[in-house]
């Protein structure tokens, strides 16, 4: 099954982020039947685009089923 990994990132600092500066990307995911498997390909996913975004931190990371609208 197709799973969309929404990942949102804000700049790194301290205190609250304005909406601002955040931003969010979309990965798809190939998880099989297994959703647990397709949030831990997510996992690492969503770190290694943060490895490639300095200065970006992870906000939230979710999971859909299917493709995201």
């Amino acid at each position: 099954m197709l799973y969309t990994a929404v990942l949102v990132a804000c700049l790194n600092a301290s205190g609250p982020s304005a909406p601002g500066d955040c931003r969010t990307h979309e990965m798809f995911i190939n998880g099989g039947a297994n959703p647990m498997s397709a949030f831990i390909e997510a996992q690492t996913r969503a770190a290694e685009w943060l490895a490639q975004h300095p200065g970006l931190a992870k906000q939230s990371l979710t999971i859909h089923a299917g493709r995201a609208a």
